[in-house]
């Protein structure tokens, strides 16, 4: 599975990833007129799924389109999700609070196979896949350059840069493979704190303690 943004909606990139027996999922723009129009028509033709997940309201749609595509030539899965987030944020006086919803509208298109039954799991599944694309803005990107100083230039050769980037991103999956699968500590709940603590374990081996000197036997 492949997940891009909406550069990455071409028949070009679908095409080679089908032949690597990968699945795609792209934004769809407006700029493809023919496939987001339909959608549209589709969407009005046809009752949404809703559920709701943590604090935000789905109406989500699942068209299943073809021949609006040239160049793919496919059946493709269309997925159309309406998102309502009530909050609680300050008002303009600041002297208050008042309670606003923040909506957003996203198309998805897919070569996801169908899926069996009419379950709403699936769907719930498959709008968390398309969202997931996200999660390599937060959780690589920025993460790397926030907390692990990604952005910063320690050496001007090439290679060198090359060669501390590779090594970062050894450190980082490493760390978050180890932070996930082993920590037994539950008292350790973010990043940040076992970082911290890791570093405190590195300067406690650079600085060890004094040995306690050996008190000689006593003789008998």
């Amino acid at each position: 599975m492949v997940i891009g943004d909406g550069l990455y909606l071409k028949e070009t990139v679908f095409n080679l990833l089908e032949k690597h027996h990968k699945y795609s999922v792209a934004v769809l723009k407006e700029e493809r007129r023919q496939l987001f129009e339909e959608a549209n028509r589709l969407s009005l033709l046809s009752e949404p799924k809703t559920y709701r997940q943590k604090k935000t309201y789905y109406k989500v749609w699942d068209h299943s389109i073809e021949g609006c595509w040239d160049g793919y030539g496919k059946k493709v899965r269309v997925i159309v999700s309406e998102e309502a987030t009530p909050k609680r944020v300050h008002s303009k006086d600041g002297k208050s609070f008042e309670n606003r919803v923040s909506r957003a509208n996203w198309m998805w298109v897919t070569n996801l196979p169908c899926p069996e039954t009419d379950n709403t799991d699936d769907l719930k599944n498959t709008v968390r896949i398309c969202h997931s694309r996200w999660q390599i803005e937060n959780q690589c990107f920025n993460e790397t350059v926030n907390t692990w100083n990604a952005d910063h230039v320690y050496r001007h050769s090439s290679n060198a840069i090359i060669v501390f980037l590779l090594l970062l991103f050894i450190c980082v999956n490493i760390f978050n493979i180890f932070r996930i699968r082993n920590i037994k500590d539950r008292s350790i709940k973010t990043k940040i704190y076992l970082i911290r603590l890791i570093k405190a374990g590195f300067h406690a081996a650079g600085s060890p303690l004094p040995l306690v000197p050996t008190i000689p036997p006593i003789p008998i």
